[in-house]
C-alpha cells in the first residue's frame, strides 16, 4: 500500500496553458471560407501559464498543420517542442471545426492530451481561431489544462484521498494488533 501511495503521489499532473503566435499563415485556398487546412510560419510561444512559465517567451515550437474541413479524427502530435532536456507536446485527440461567414471566422479545437518531460500525461482542450480581414490573416492557439481543485492547504483533492485512504489503513491496522499484556507483580 504504500508503495502504491508514494508512486500517485509522484505522479504530478499538468496544470496551466500555453500560446502560440506566427509570422503568418498559409492557407491552401485564398479564401478563408472554402479552405480546408493551413500551416504556420515560424511559429513560436507567445503567452504561458502554470507549468509552461518555465518556458521562454517566443520559443521556436513544431505545430503541424491539418485538414479541419471536413475535421480530421486526430493530430499527433499538434504541437511540440523542447527547452533543454524538456519536451512539451500536445496530441490532439478530437478535432471539430465550424466556419462563421458573419465574421468570416473559423473556429477550430477539440480535446487532446498535454504532455510534458517529468509529468503525468494530462487531459486538456485546445483552439485555433484563424480569421481574415483582407489579406490578412490572424491565428490564435492555446493548450489549456484546468487545474487540480485543491483543498486549500496546497494538496489536490486527489492527493488528499490518497492520504486520507493510507492513514485508514494505518489506523485499522494499528487497531487490529493485539495488544501485548504484562502485568507486574510485587
Amino acid at each position: 500500500m504504500a508503495a502504491l501511495l508514494a508512486s500517485a503521489l509522484q505522479a504530478t499532473e499538468i496544470t496551466g496553458s500555453i500560446g502560440f503566435g506566427s509570422l503568418g499563415v498559409t492557407l491552401n485556398e485564398p479564401d478563408l471560407a472554402t479552405a480546408s487546412s493551413f500551416t504556420l510560419n515560424s511559429p513560436s510561444i507567445s503567452t504561458e501559464q502554470g507549468v509552461y512559465t518555465a518556458v521562454p517567451l517566443l520559443t521556436s515550437i513544431t505545430f503541424n498543420g491539418f485538414t479541419f474541413n471536413p475535421p480530421v479524427a486526430s493530430v499527433t502530435p499538434l504541437w511540440s517542442f523542447n527547452v533543454g532536456s524538456t519536451t512539451y507536446s500536445f496530441d490532439a485527440t478530437s478535432v471539430t471545426s465550424s466556419f462563421n461567414p458573419t465574421t468570416d471566422q473559423w473556429d477550430i479545437g477539440g480535446d487532446g492530451i498535454a504532455m510534458v518531460t517529468g509529468f503525468t500525461a494530462t487531459p486538456g482542450v485546445w483552439n485555433v481561431n484563424l480569421s481574415q480581414s483582407g489579406v490578412s490573416v490572424v491565428f490564435d492557439s492555446s493548450a489549456a489544462v484546468s487545474p487540480q481543485q485543491e483543498n486549500g492547504l496546497g494538496v489536490s483533492d486527489k492527493s488528499s484521498t490518497l492520504i486520507l485512504m493510507g492513514g485508514c489503513f494505518l489506523g485499522l491496522a494499528v487497531a487490529t494488533r493485539k495488544p501485548n499484556r504484562t502485568s507486574l507483580r510485587c
